[in-house]
């Protein structure tokens, strides 16, 4: 049995227990009711243990073998579903889901080799950019339109993904996440449902999504 093909069953496998953990971070940690459990808790695991196998087959087929890259990127994905699924739900992203994707991203850009992996110190400087410049984009909206246009978790959230993406690549995931945010509001449309200035979006989950688009582009 080949290394890689091991490497893609371990991490199919752990994507269940991952899953079951995210299931249950998703049915907790938010202050709403969010469901169905026994749905949660078949969905999330089953997506991912298929991240998990997509990790690995990804990792082989960009040429690049070593175990730490499928690794990572599985855990860079089954982070990003956590926080897509509690943003979508709740429309709320507390520091307890995004921190601990900026810690990871620091040890990827420590282990990995680059282009992924950028070092410690670029990885915080994009961290405190991508944060800095959201912050600061949400705090224009709220002094000229007298309301907030921004989840206060969703800067925090781009400053945490720019630890794994880096600076340079924050262009492609905000492009990705206003497109499929458009998206959904164009299919909400179509399906007639009323939806105004004033509508709530989840837009964390869609800079989860930029996020996973722009790791697999490298």
């Amino acid at each position: 049995m080949s290394f890689e093909l091991v490497t893609g069953i371990a991490l199919t496998l752990s994507g269940l227990a991952a899953g079951w953990l995210t299931a249950f971070a998703s049915h907790r940690l938010p202050p709403l009711e969010l469901g169905p459990k026994p749905r949660r808790y078949l969905v999330m695991p089953v997506a991912c243990a298929f991240i998990g196998m997509a990790s690995a087959v990804w990792a082989q087929g960009q040429g690049l073998p070593s175990p730490w890259t499928a690794v990572f990127t599985a855990l860079l994905g089954w982070q990003l579903l956590l926080i897509a699924v509690v943003d979508a739900e709740n429309f709320w992203l507390p520091d307890v889901v995004t921190v601990p994707l900026g810690i990871t991203g620091i040890i990827a850009a420590i282990v990995l080799p680059y282009p992924l992996g950028q070092g410690w110190m670029m990885a915080l400087l994009s961290a405190l950019f991508g944060f800095s410049a959201l912050w600061l984009l949400a705090f224009l909206y709220r002094k000229l339109r007298g309301r907030s246009g921004l989840g206060g978790g969703d800067p925090i959230l781009l400053g945490m993904g720019a630890a794994w993406v880096g600076a340079l690549d924050l262009a492609i995931v905000l492009l990705v996440a206003s497109l499929s945010g458009l998206a959904v509001v164009i299919g909400l449309k179509l399906a007639g449902r009323n939806l105004d200035m004033h509508s709530k979006m989840p837009f964390g989950t869609y800079l989860a999504i930029g996020f996973a688009v722009a790791w697999l582009m490298v």
